[in-house]
Formats: C-alpha cells, sequence, structure tokens
C-alpha cells in the first residue's frame, strides 16, 4: 500500500472511532424516577443536560407510593438509577433499594438532611399546613389545629390525599398519630375526603371544588402566584419538620451518571431552583428560604418521628385501610 493509501485508510479508522465514540457519548444516559414538580425537573434537566451535554435524562414522574412501588417491582433489575423528591421517611422505609454515595455537595447539608450511610440527601425542607379557600370559607372559620379537622362541621368540606399513594399524606397521618392516637385519626377519616394524588389535595383547594386540604406549604404559595385565593393555616398544634429527599438507585444501569445526576441535585444551584420555581425551603444550610413562607422561628414545631414512621408503616397504612373501606 502506498504512503497515500496508508494515510487514506488510517484516516478512514480514525473517522469510524471517533464517530464509535460520538454514537457512545450519545448513548449515555441516566434514568430518573421523580415526585417533584415538573416544573422544577424540567429546569433540572435542561441545566444538567447543559453542563453534561453528552448525558441524556430519561425521566418517569409519580407519586411516592407509586414510584416505591415501582422500585420494589424492578429490585431484581433495577430500571432507573436516581430517585428525586419522597419524603425521607419513605427511603428509611426501603434503605436496601438504595446505594450509599457521599455527594461532593456533603458539607452543604445539615447532619439531620443526610440518610444513614449516606444513602439519601435532603431535597426541600416541608412545612404541612392546611390550604383554605377563602371565597368558599373565611379563614377564621377554618380549622386551625389537627384537632379540629375531625369535627362534624367539616364533614365533605376536608381533602386529603390517600396515605398509601402519596409520601405527604403519610406524613401528615403520621403527625396526627404522634400529637393524637388513632380514635382522632379514625375521626379525621370519618370527615374527610380522600383523593389519589396528593396534587389533587391542593389543586382542587385552589380551583374551588373544596375549601379545605392538607399539602406542604409550597404548594399554596404557588397557588397564591398563580392568582388563587387561598391561605395557609400551619396548626396551632404543632407541624413537624419533614425534609424530602433524593438518592441512587442500588443497581441501576447507570451508576457514573447516578452520581453526577445527584451531585447536580445536591448543587446550590439546583437549590437556588427549588426556592425560585416551587417556593420551598432548601434542605441546605446556605440558601435562604423563599419569600412568602414566615420564618421557621415563627410556627410551633415538632421533631418528625422517623423511626415510627418507618417501622409502624406496614401497620399504620392497614389500619387506615380498614378504617376507610368502614366509612
Amino acid at each position: 500500500m502506498t504512503t497515500w493509501g496508508i494515510g487514506r485508510f488510517m484516516g478512514a479508522v480514525l473517522a469510524a472511532m471517533g464517530l464509535a465514540l460520538a454514537a457512545a457519548a450519545q448513548a449515555q444516559s441516566v434514568v430518573v424516577y421523580s415526585a417533584v414538580s415538573p416544573k422544577v425537573m424540567s429546569a433540572f434537566v435542561e441545566e444538567f443536560q447543559k453542563q453534561n451535554p453528552g448525558i441524556k435524562v430519561e425521566l418517569i414522574s409519580g407519586g411516592s407510593g407509586e414510584l416505591f412501588t415501582r422500585l420494589n417491582a424492578e429490585k431484581a433489575r433495577p430500571r432507573a438509577d436516581v430517585l428525586v423528591g419522597p419524603d425521607a421517611d419513605n427511603f428509611d422505609a426501603y434503605l436496601d433499594l438504595f446505594d450509599g454515595y457521599k455527594s461532593k455537595e456533603d458539607a452543604a447539608f445539615p447532619r439531620s438532611a443526610i440518610g444513614p450511610d449516606n444513602k439519601y440527601y435532603g431535597f426541600s425542607t416541608n412545612f404541612q399546613a392546611f390550604i383554605v379557600n377563602t371565597k368558599m370559607m373565611p379563614a377564621d372559620k377554618a380549622p386551625q389545629t389537627w384537632s379540629d379537622l375531625a369535627k362534624p362541621e367539616y364533614k365533605g368540606k376536608v381533602v386529603m390525599a390517600n396515605p398509601a399513594q402519596s409520601g405527604s399524606a403519610y406524613s401528615q397521618m403520621q403527625q396526627i398519630l404522634q400529637l393524637y392516637n388513632w380514635d382522632l385519626m379514625d375521626k379525621i377519616v370519618g370527615v374527610a375526603t380522600f383523593v389519589p394524588s396528593s396534587r389533587l389535595a391542593y389543586q382542587n383547594i385552589a380551583k374551588g371544588e373544596m375549601p379545605i386540604g392538607l399539602t406542604s406549604e409550597f404548594n399554596i404559595v404557588a397557588s397564591q402566584a398563580e392568582g388563587f385565593p387561598v391561605v395557609a393555616i400551619y396548626p396551632k398544634d404543632g407541624t413537624a419538620l419533614i425534609n424530602d429527599a433524593s438518592g441512587i438507585i442500588k443497581g441501576g444501569p447507570n451508576p457514573e451518571n447516578a452520581r453526577k445526576f445527584l451531585d447536580f441535585v445536591n448543587s446550590k444551584k439546583a437549590h437556588e431552583m427549588i426556592v425560585a420555581i416551587d417556593k420551598r425551603r432548601s434542605a441546605r444550610s446556605d440558601v435562604p428560604p423563599p419569600a412568602g413562607l414566615p420564618p421557621a422561628s415563627t410556627l410551633k414545631t415538632f421533631p418528625y418521628d422517623n423511626k415510627a414512621a418507618t417501622v409502624n408503616r406496614k401497620a399504620n397504612l392497614e389500619r387506615f385501610d380498614k378504617v376507610f373501606a368502614s366509612k
């Protein structure tokens, strides 16, 4: 072969290798199960792919209960790499589904926002509150405490998500059980209307379909920003400090990209996006809370018993199903 021919041949080989490498880069992906709002996740995906142009984000959204059901069904052969957004007690109940990973952003988080063996990191810090449509009910006539929810006058006027299908709804039930007992929860089940999605528990109120709902505080601020006539009432008998979280799924198909995505989700930029877009309080120590939310110091709060929520989860949900079925 002539020198010219060898040059052409090597050029073709190098070109082919370049195409193969480009194709391999294009084929890289990370599969994300998300329980957070589409607006936040859309912004996350756009920014992450801008920072990592060779990695495609494949996104599957759903409620916490739905996503954990999927993870359990897939645990022999996981299809996703990262889970973003469910309450931390959900992670505590299924720690064996997650890989421990010390994020590059670890130092920015309080220890209380990091799971055992670094199996999850706090996403946002939530207070649960009552959302009230003031066109349907004056705020001073609405429930002021968890125990008020059981009053007969509110029958058919309160919306809650099903705690078996929503992480935030399960945490609401756990708070009631911590402060009171099943006698009160039984009465609340008899009064409330239950919906399958935590989203419906505030959207139905904002739209004027029902006057009272239970939801995370940021959903109320976001509804106010959209012009809906709603206010937040924080239970005077106390609201628990709760983190939702994100973690890497054990045995997922793209472990390296999973670590990159979790580092991004944990970054200050991502948490500033959480605050700006969803009006959530960041779980990081260095990101200020959104405008419109009261300082935590002005609220009556109590420690959320993650251990009890986790250990008693199965029994609590079985008890709820029994009471709900007998309504």
